[in-house]
């Protein structure tokens, strides 16, 4: 289950380099997870087995998994879509939302096939919403 995780949180993040408003915060670069929860309960970073998430303005790449992103509106919360080619997530859509500083990166993505793409960046229990807080590698 935890290669799954990575794999499934490598795809949500890596999709979406492009800048939430011109002249702000870039999603582009490399990105290490600090903390992260799913379904209510912490995950920890081990899980990930040192898997960096890096983005480029159309693509990702977590752990072996590789795809694009889609950031479909402007909103809040900000909307992703990540698209998998590679990997053990290729051909799924994983609907996400970010939040992003110029050093930190929030994702909550939807893991469940069928659920809603997630409203806040809660993980309630139960549920197969994971949310990673990352930070951005120098």
């Amino acid at each position: 289950m935890h290669r799954r995780v990575a794999v499934l949180v490598s795809t949500l993040i890596i999709g979406g380099c492009m800048s939430p408003q011109a002249g702000g915060p870039k999603l582009a670069g490399t990105w290490a997870p600090d903390s992260a929860m799913l379904g209510g309960a912490p995950l920890p970073i081990p899980a990930f087995n040192g898997a960096k998430l890096h983005l480029t303005d159309s693509t990702y790449e977590f752990g072996g998994d590789k795809g694009s992103i889609v950031l479909p509106s402007s909103g809040t919360p900000a909307a992703m879509d990540i698209i998998g080619h590679e990997g053990p997530n290729a051909g799924r859509t994983i609907l996400a939302i970010y939040r992003l500083s110029s050093n930190s990166l929030t994702v909550g993505y939807q893991l469940d096939k069928g659920g809603a793409r997630p409203a806040d960046f809660t993980s309630p229990a139960g549920t197969q919403v994971m949310v990673v807080h990352y930070s951005r590698v120098p």
